[in-house]
Parts: structure tokens; C-alpha cells; sequence
């Protein structure tokens, strides 16, 4: 029996969005802010607004914004904690053991774990320099970066473009470093899209920028990797967990027609329930072994 998917499907000739801009403009914004400058930084700006503030009003009345912020933040978690309301951070989670399912160009999954090969792109920017995010050609980078991002979405799944996801990380000198980690059918595909108009038109600013103002890009620094995982050759579960990386890649199931009826196209979710074989590492790799796994010994008391 083939494996079904346990999220629903989402009936739409558009795809869904990848995972990177799942987040909303506010939210963004303060990632934005928080991960691009030092703590100390942005309390210092806190410090200095509120002398501002100080000046220009009472004194009494400058401290009133902050308190009520800090009672409402501190009554919305005790609500939380004590489950007087919902706990928004549990929003989309799968509360279950699941596991992805690659389906075919068709979007249908067979009954064999990792049937599909898998490839894997890390595309990672680095800003070594103190204004991060706003240095001297960053949003540049970042929109052309978003574009791309967009459009293949839009051409999916003709590319082979299965989905993205975002990831940030400061290293120990303080600058901020953004990848974004994609996955495609495979290593052609990547190597395809490299060669699309708007990808060349990125480099062809780049290289056009660098040309004009080397000294202005010396602080971006841009790199890649890229693996393809062949069939029985990749494996990957959560557990209590939203749809993340590969769990957030997007398939197109084609519809058919039918007698009496018809069946729609709809993008589908490569979640599965990891039960029976796909409870343990052998079995979702798909080898002849896996009933003598012991290394998933222990993902099966959860």
C-alpha cells in the first residue's frame, strides 16, 4: 500500500509559497533587527530613547509604556503556561512520529521509503561588516535573492525545485550570515536553473558591481554546496515538530479525468506517519536489514 500523506493537500493551480516566507512583515522585521545587531546595541537604543523621552515628558509617563508592555507579556505567559489560552508556538506542529515521503514527478508516493534520489543546495550570504543587513549592497543581494527565490517557485515543479527553507546564524566576530537550503530532484536541475536568465542577470550585477566598486563588495561574502542523496540513501523524522526542511518541500499531484467526474491538481505534503518500517533509521533508508535495526531501538519508545 503506498504511503498517503497526513496533512491535507492544498487545491491550488499556484504552488504554496516556500517556507521562507512563511513569516509575517513584522515579525521579519524584528528578525531583521534583533539578529543583525548586538544586544548590547539595540538596549543602548532603548536606553537613549527613553532619556529622550524623559526630556520631553513627565517623568511619571515615561515609564508607563514600558510597564505595560511588560505586564501584558508577562500576564500573555503565565496564560500560556498555565493553559488559560492556546499556546501559539504549538501553531502547525504534527504531534506524532512523521517522516517525508519523496513522491515521483507525478506526485504519487509509492510504498518504498527514500524511492526518490534527493538533492541538496546550501546557499549561504555573509556580511563581515558592523551595519550587517543595511551594509552597502546587502538589500541588493537580499532582493535578487528573494527573486530567485519567487521564481522558482513560480516554475516549479517543471525545475525540479522542491522547496526552501531559511536559516541565520553569527559567527564569533559578530557578523550575521543567512543560508538558504533548498532541495531538487537532483544535481542536473540545480545546475539548469544556475544558467536561467534571472539567475545570470544576478551575476551579471555582480559582476558588473565588483567591476565598478570592488572595495563596496569585499564584505559580502557568497557561497554554495551542493550533495545529491541517491535512492535508499537519505532518511529524516520529527516528532512533535512543524513541517521543516525536507518535511516543507511541496509536491504537485496531477488530477485525472474521470468518468462522471473529475480529480483536481493539488500540491501535496511529503509528511507521512512513520510507522511500521519507516519507524526506524534502516527502515526509511529502505534496507533489507531494517528488522534488525538497533540503532532506531530507541526511537521506538516515543
Amino acid at each position: 500500500m503506498a504511503f498517503k500523506s497526513i496533512l491535507p493537500p492544498t487545491p491550488t493551480l499556484t504552488r504554496p509559497l516556500s517556507q521562507i516566507y512563511d513569516s509575517k512583515t513584522h515579525i521579519q522585521l524584528n528578525n531583521l533587527i534583533t539578529r543583525n545587531f548586538a544586544s548590547s546595541t539595540i538596549l543602548l537604543t532603548g536606553a537613549l530613547l527613553q532619556g529622550l523621552l524623559v526630556l520631553a515628558v513627565p517623568r511619571v509617563w515615561t515609564l508607563l509604556p514600558t510597564v505595560l508592555v511588560l505586564i501584558a507579556r508577562f500576564a500573555d505567559t503565565l496564560a500560556i503556561t498555565f493553559k488559560f489560552r492556546p499556546n501559539p508556538y504549538l501553531e502547525d506542529v504534527v504531534f506524532q512520529r512523521s517522516a517525508p515521503v519523496i513522491p515521483d514527478e507525478d506526485g504519487n508516493m509509492s510504498n518504498t521509503p527514500a524511492d526518490q534520489k534527493v538533492a541538496v543546495l546550501l546557499l549561504c550570504v555573509k556580511l563581515n561588516h558592523p551595519l550587517g543587513f543595511f551594509s552597502p549592497y546587502a538589500k541588493e543581494v537580499g532582493d535578487f535573492a528573494m527573486k530567485m527565490g519567487r521564481d522558482l517557485d513560480a516554475q516549479a515543479p517543471n525545475n525540479g525545485f522542491l522547496g526552501q527553507s531559511q536559516w541565520h546564524s553569527v559567527d564569533k566576530r559578530g557578523a550575521s550570515e543567512l543560508m538558504l537550503l533548498s532541495y531538487w530532484r537532483s544535481i542536473d536541475d540545480v545546475h539548469k536553473y544556475s544558467q536561467s536568465p534571472l539567475h545570470l542577470e544576478t551575476w551579471k550585477w555582480w559582476d558588473q558591481t565588483a567591476y565598478k566598486d570592488s572595495d563596496g563588495l569585499k564584505h559580502i561574502g557568497i557561497s554554495h554546496e551542493v550533495f545529491e542523496a541517491p535512492r535508499s540513501r537519505w532518511e529524516s523524522v520529527s516528532i512533535n515538530f512543524q513541517p521543516t526542511r525536507l518535511g516543507a518541500t511541496t509536491y504537485l499531484r496531477k488530477g485525472d479525468k474521470l468518468i462522471g467526474g473529475t480529480v483536481d491538481d493539488a500540491w501535496i505534503s511529503p509528511i507521512v506517519e512513520a510507522k511500521g518500517k519507516m519507524r526506524t533509521s534502516k527502515g526509511r533508508l529502505n534496507w533489507a536489514d531494517s528488522s534488525n535495526d538497533k540503532s532506531g531501538a530507541g526511537e521506538d519508545r516515543h
